[in-house]
């Protein structure tokens, strides 16, 4: 069910409202109850002579268990002992929970409106995609990235929006700023490539894992460190999810990178979900690995 991200606007307040030795547990408990929250989801943080005003403890609320719900609260509070509510009594609120005071006839048709409008910039969001290359080579100018535009030209091709996000750097934490960055900027799908192997200066994965810690990361393949070369256990790629953007960390490898960019794209015109479309890339590279060693030998760059 579609939510409404609060964006730190978490408070409503009612005026023309008085209290008398009340119990504030209640108070905040008949808020909550009528928004179809928890008691402990809700907060009263202040109390002046015609005011009483709430915090929400949750960063995202249901559509239909805020919208319209004022009067519900007002006649839930005018229950209470110790309670007063004028004849002017209002409740008022910045951003979503002003949704709240909705006349209840309202309802119905606000909402399919908002449903609508967050499909669509949905919609305008997913199609709207950043690709970063990554690695200390590829800053110094020592290796050209041939992988960052080959993506775009097969984003593109698929009716995307594409642009090229810069070089990321082998440090987990700069890199991790970057892509969130990019997110909050409204771009639904960032590509990383390079990053993702054995080395100490692999750390594309890690960035994911600090935006999302949930991402799923498949391996390709694995081995015993030998801490000089090989400081992990092998090699992975990522599909992460934050909100509804999707961070995808392709290898470095020019073939791989296009195995897996297709194999993206592929899921994500499927419908794919990220772990199906995380073991789907997976699943090519694997294949490569395994039809090349087959053949002599594959060394993993």
């Amino acid at each position: 069910m579609l939510e409404w991200d609060l964006l730190e606007k978490t408070t409503f307040w009612i005026d023309d409202i008085d209290l008398d030795n009340a119990n504030l547990g209640q108070v905040a408990e008949v808020a909550a109850q009528a928004l179809g929250l928890q008691p402990e989801e809700v907060m009263v943080v202040d109390v002046r002579p015609g005011l009483l005003a709430f915090d929400i403890l949750q960063k995202k609320v249901k559509p239909d268990a805020v919208a319209g719900k004022g009067e519900t609260i007002l006649q839930g509070l005018a229950s209470l002992q110790g309670v007063m509510i004028g004849p002017n009594a209002a409740i008022h609120s910045e951003g979503v929970l002003g949704f709240i005071a909705l006349d209840p006839k309202e309802v119905g048709e606000v909402l399919r409106t908002s449903a609508d409008q967050a499909r669509l910039v949905s919609e305008a969001v997913a199609r709207r995609a950043i690709v970063f290359a990554s690695g200390a080579e590829v800053i110094a100018g020592k290796i050209e990235d041939t992988n960052s535009p080959y993506i775009m030209q097969q984003l593109e091709k698929q009716g995307f929006t594409a642009r090229f996000g810069g070089i990321l750097e082998d440090n987990a934490k700069l890199a991790s700023a970057r892509i969130e960055e990019a997110l909050e900027a409204g771009f639904g799908l960032v590509i990383t490539t390079g990053g993702v192997g054995a080395e100490d200066k692999d750390y594309s994965i890690e960035a994911i894992l600090r935006l999302d810690p949930q991402a799923f990361t498949p391996w390709i393949l694995k081995f015993t460190p030998d801490y000089r070369r090989h400081h992990k256990e092998g090699v992975r790629i990522a599909v992460g999810q934050v909100g509804i953007a999707r961070i995808v960390a392709l290898p470095g490898p020019h073939e791989e990178a296009l195995l897996g960019c297709n194999s993206l794209l592929t899921g994500l015109a499927q419908g794919l979900d990220a772990e199906s479309i995380a073991e789907s890339i997976a699943a090519v590279i694997r294949e490569r690995w395994r039809q090349a060693m087959k053949n002599g030998g594959y060394k993993h760059g």
